[in-house]
């Protein structure tokens, strides 16, 4: 917390310092049609958090030894001189992107800093490093101008940058990256600052080009280091990381840039850089709403959707972009929907509009998900069952299996033991090693024990195999009263399809059940079909497929209730699921469909 603290100290200190030049220099913002201000007001708050960031950083930076921080610092300053001179001289929008590519690219190249995962967004995990340099230098130019496009009202970018900070010092305090959080906290205590004389009527300052590269600059290079993290634990909840939370936190920015793009582009037909008065706060402005009002309804929309990211981290990554993009997209656009549904005294009950809408709604039900799909253990009544018979796994060909030899004469039993053969002449083995000094069976189902010579271990089971050599010792003469331990140390079984984390899992229990072999997949996803779980199993050169019903209580009565070696478990997707894939899906995204494009010819419409 020192580095908030003394960042808020400075900054708040340096902010009257800074006004007063500004004043006395005529470093003012000039009111012009845009404008929702009707007196001069300085522009240079950006050199407020600047002094404020920099300083609190570099007081306190020296104790970690981190090649980052110094890769910040010198970016941070190129970016601060690139937007004081555009505050007070004017750079064309080519100069900025010019400086702001070369910046972010020099630091992508000596932090080795990218985005090179896409976390299964249009099923594409890893990527190539070409790619992962041209993602993230378009996220980092992308973040700047957008948070640049949002500074038109008074609170609005730091209020933004406020709710992605407490986010992201939240994630990288959990996730043990003590300096990201520490860049989080400094440079939320300079905004923190700054707003106190955003929303001041007698020392107002704007946060200006300087501020808004700035921030912008940071909060990328924030929103890529927190894709880097894999999964965190926050209040005992287990959250994986993807790239829905940050889009969650950059809503509105993003949002509105792609908005203010088209409507120039496609509609006006002119230029995407020419300022104008279509950004979504500028309607607010237009209905009456303060300033303050439209941070506070803007920051604690944007808390609430970067919130329900959180809660719907398990589903489908495109699912949870979808909802993420539904709900951001109306609540931020509520103000103006109502209005212009008031404008054009649109009445839903007339010409059947409201039985339509509900006649589609009531059809989107049959696609969704019922109890019945998702429960476990739904047949009624029973509650107990006999005991189903323990299997004794047969031994097969490229099997590794441990046989441990005992007897009263430790010494003269050490000689049928492998592991402890090659203990007497190897030391300091390592684990790995050590799993090696085990019998593998050969493609003739034979293994080689010290001095019982070649054994046919195939055609028996360990039980079996273990009164096998039992009896050899005894009757060969070669121990009295011997014990002998028959283990295969590399049963494994296969798990596909709607589990949480598919692939092949090896267990060293002798008997696992069907549920123990699902939870080593982390259970089944909601989407799982629970009726109608597939299982493949190898007996004698024969493959024989199983369908078992775990909602009911039936199966577990049955020879499936212990899972085999190299079973074949595969879920697949229930109806929901399968209805929801492809481009059009279920009724509810068509629904949703149709939703966005009203959403938006309301938006749109002059």
């Amino acid at each position: 917390m020192a580095f908030f603290i003394i960042s808020w100290i400075i900054s708040y200190i340096s902010f009257p310092v800074i006004i007063k030049i500004s004043n006395e220099k005529n470093l003012l913002a000039t009111p012009t049609e845009r404008s929702s201000h009707i007196k001069k007001t300085p522009t240079l708050g950006g050199v407020g958090i600047f002094i404020g960031f920099i300083l609190a950083l570099t007081m306190f930076g020296t104790i970690f030894k981190n090649i980052h921080a110094y890769h910040i610092i010198g970016s941070v300053v190129v970016l601060f001189f690139l937007g004081l001179k555009d505050d007070i001289l004017i750079l064309s929008a080519k100069t900025k992107f010019i400086v702001q590519f070369l910046v972010a690219l020099i630091l992508i190249l000596s932090t080795n800093l990218t985005i090179n995962n896409l976390f299964g967004f249009l099923n594409i995990y890893e990527i190539t490093e070409s790619y992962a340099i041209a993602i993230t230098l378009f996220t980092f130019i992308l973040v700047i101008n957008a948070y640049n496009l949002i500074d038109g009202v008074d609170g609005l970018a730091g209020t933004i940058a406020l709710c992605f900070l407490l986010f992201s010092a939240a994630i990288f305090y959990n996730a043990n990256q003590i300096l990201m959080c520490i860049v989080a906290l400094t440079l939320m205590g300079a905004i923190i600052a700054f707003l106190q004389y955003n929303f001041s009527k007698n020392n107002k300052i704007f946060m200006g080009d300087t501020g808004s590269m700035i921030v912008g600059f940071l909060l990328s290079f924030l929103l890529i280091n927190i894709l880097q993290i894999k999964d965190i634990w926050i209040l005992n909840y287990y959250y994986k990381i993807n790239p829905v939370l940050v889009i969650a936190l950059m809503f509105y920015p993003l949002l509105d840039t792609t908005r203010i793009f088209f409507i120039r582009i496609f509609i006006y037909k002119k230029s995407p850089f020419v300022a104008d008065r279509n950004h979504i706060h500028h309607r607010l402005l237009d209905l009456d709403y303060k300033h303050w009002q439209i941070s506070a309804f803007i920051g604690l929309t944007t808390l609430s959707i970067a919130t329900i990211s959180i809660a719907i981290n398990k589903i489908n990554i495109h699912n949870q972009l979808l909802i993420i993009i539904i709900l951001g997209t109306t609540i931020f656009s509520l103000p103006l929907l109502v209005q212009k549904i008031k404008n054009m005294n649109l009445n839903i009950f007339k010409n059947g509009t409201f039985f339509l809408l509900l006649l589609i709604a009531a059809g989107n039900l049959q696609s969704c998900t019922s109890k019945k799909e998702i429960l476990y253990f739904q047949s009624p009544a029973k509650n107990s069952f006999e005991g189903n018979k323990i299997i004794d796994q047969k031994i097969e060909t490229n099997d590794i299996i441990s046989i441990r030899i005992n007897s009263l004469d430790i010494e003269s039993s050490k000689i049928y033991n492998i592991d402890l053969l090659e203990s007497l002449s190897v030391t300091g083995m390592q684990p790995d090693v050590m799993k090696l000094k085990n019998y593998l069976v050969n493609n003739q189902g034979e293994i080689i024990i010290p001095v019982l010579g070649t054994v046919k271990v195939s055609d028996k089971t360990t039980n079996e195999l273990q009164q096998f050599l039992t009896k050899k010792l005894i009757d060969e003469g070669h121990l009295k009263e011997p014990t002998v331990i028959v283990r295969i140390i590399n049963s494994k079984i296969t798990i596909l399809g709607e589990v949480k984390n598919p692939g092949t899992f090896t267990f060293p229990e002798k008997n696992l059940t069907l549920l123990q072999a699902l939870g080593l997949a982390g259970d089944l996803t909601i989407n799982g079909k629970r009726n109608d779980i597939i299982l493949i199993r190898q007996e004698n050169n024969t493959k024989t497929i199983h369908h078992i019903d775990v909602t009911t209580k039936d199966w577990m009565e049955s020879e499936l209730y212990y899972i085999k070696q190299n079973d074949v478990i595969v879920v697949n997707p229930n109806n929901a699921k399968i209805k929801s894939a492809g481009i059009i899906g279920n009724a509810a995204t068509l629904i949703t469909a149709i939703s966005l494009v009203l959403t938006g010819i309301l938006l749109l419409k002059n």
